[in-house]
């Protein structure tokens, strides 16, 4: 009885210690934390993954909790199960299967591993959404400071852009073109390949004074 009374204090370290896990498991490749965090398959993952986190600290409180205080004393016996269920979520949990005369009817490691692609698939999916909403910002902030200043927009553009044209023309009036047959605005043209190109010096050239 001890020990449930004790469950509902663990919930946010279970929480916790599980989203560290992921975090570990998945950034390598997601490579953006808030792609991740932002991704609502990674949040059902999280969910999923601190319920098997959960199920394993009750059973490791209701088994073991002696032996784990014996080990590392009181004080740190609540923080050291957490990390113990969340490894054992990992590993033991998701290994489970269920077999009937010999055929597997649910197999829980295929099923975590697949909906883990998906979660992978959908992370990278909104981190690319999230670069290029980042560049249009990026682009619509030069295309406010430049609006009057479309010929030092090429000159930066220029800078960055040194091989001639094929056709021989000036490069600003090739991007005037270009704008033109596109029916956009020329200095949106040219922040949008600024940004493109190098936006390091986009956001440079948005703290160059005018």
């Amino acid at each position: 009885m001890i020990y449930l009374l004790q469950i509902p204090f663990t919930v946010s370290e279970i929480v916790l210690v599980s989203l560290l896990y992921l975090l570990l498991d998945i950034y390598p490749r997601a490579k953006s934390f808030r792609a991740m965090l932002t991704t609502g398959s990674f949040l059902v993952l999280w969910g999923a993954f601190s319920a098997l986190t959960g199920i394993a600290y009750f059973f490791l409180t209701t088994t073991s909790l002696a032996r784990v205080q014996s080990l590392v004393g009181p004080t740190g016996a609540k923080l050291t199960i957490v990390i113990l269920a969340a490894l054992m979520g990992a590993t033991v949990l998701q290994s489970l299967s269920l077999k009937i005369s010999d055929v597997k009817v649910v197999n829980l490691e295929a099923l975590l591993d697949g909906y883990r692609r998906q979660v992978l698939a959908d992370i990278a999916k909104k981190n690319s959404e999230n670069e290029q909403l980042a560049a249009y910002r990026l682009s619509d902030k030069l295309v406010k400071k430049f609006k009057n200043r479309v010929e030092e927009l090429s000159v930066e553009y220029c800078q960055l852009f040194t091989e001639s044209t094929e056709s021989g023309m000036p490069l600003a009036s090739v991007l005037e073109s270009e704008a033109t047959a596109k029916g956009i605005p020329t200095v949106n043209y040219i922040a949008a390949k600024i940004v493109r190109m190098n936006h390091i010096r986009a956001r440079l050239l948005l703290q160059k004074e005018l």
